[in-house]
């Protein structure tokens, strides 16, 4: 496993063998010939109020028409984040929307495959979020 920053605000631990590209925002992440993928992206606040994770979460779910089923676990292991979760379902594929908030940082991050892979908290997706370590305080 290695660390890797995918912003200077933050970190996270993925497999050796991951493989990583970088669009203007957002930062993908997956082993080659794995159904999983998993994308962040980050905003740092340098002013104002941070959103409420769950006030993110809901404007994204307004968007679409689809179903949503709610996360009820937390996905990150640190206490001092804000975080809030959601899945949907499109074409046979799972789609995992959180967000994790601190009073300066908002991470965004989706995790899509099949709904065996998305749903298994052991993954490296979801390991790579439970290890979401900030790298500014």
């Amino acid at each position: 496993m290695k660390t890797v920053r995918p912003s200077s605000s933050y970190k996270i631990v993925v497999p050796d063998d991951i493989s990583e590209q970088t669009d203007a925002r957002v930062a993908s992440f997956w082993i080659s010939g794995e159904p999983l993928l998993l994308q962040l992206s980050s905003y740092q606040r340098i002013e104002g109020q941070a959103i409420a994770a769950e006030g993110r979460l809901g404007e994204r779910m307004e968007k679409t028409s689809v179903t949503w089923t709610k996360i009820e676990s937390d996905l990150c292991a640190d206490p001092n984040v804000d975080q809030a979760a959601a899945e949907q379902l499109q074409d046979g594929v799972v789609w995992l929307h959180a967000y994790f908030v601190w009073s300066h940082l908002t991470v965004y991050a989706t995790i899509s495959g099949p709904a065996k892979d998305v749903h298994d908290p052991n993954t490296w997706a979801r390991t790579a979020l439970k290890e979401l370590t900030l790298s500014i305080q």
